[in-house]
Parts: C-alpha cells; structure tokens; sequence
C-alpha cells in the first residue's frame, strides 16, 4: 500500500476544517492518524507532512469530540425545554 505524505496532511486539513461539525472531524481524525501511522510503519520515518498531517488530524480528533459532546447537550437542553411548553 502506497501511502503519500500529502494524503496524510490533507486529511489532517480536513480533520482541522470540519471539527466544528463533531463527527466529521472525528472521522477525518481517525484516517489522518492511521494513514501517518502507517506511513511511519512502512517507511520507518517520518516526514514534515506526515508531522503536520498527524498533528492536524490529533487537534481535528480531539475538536471533534468536544463538539459532539457539546452538540449532545445542547440537543438534549432542547428536548427537555421543548417538553417542558418552553417554545
């Protein structure tokens, strides 16, 4: 398997650019990581993209978790205020 160092740093970029949307930056998180993870296995070195490709997609992965949970809650303050004749 033929793993390109810009393959990882785009889905760093993309992990970084949708982490606001939760689950999409969770999801381009996860591939970035494993892309350079196995570009460092293959080759066993690692290069300025994979560098900036995995720590874009560690920050995007994170981001992404925070929003999902803070998405989660504010769905579920909506709910219980939609119940409770709020609206």
């Amino acid at each position: 398997m033929d793993i390109k160092p810009s393959n990882v740093l785009t889905f760093g970029i993309l992990a970084v650019a949708f982490c606001g949307m939760g689950i999409l930056g969770i999801i381009f998180g996860a591939i970035g990581k494993n892309k350079a993870r196995a570009y460092v296995d293959a080759y066993g070195q690692t290069t300025g993209q994979v560098k900036a490709g995995s720590i874009m997609s560690k920050i995007g992965f994170i981001i992404g978790i925070i929003m999902t949970v803070i998405w989660a809650i504010y769905i579920v303050i909506f709910a219980v205020a939609a119940a409770n004749g709020a609206f």
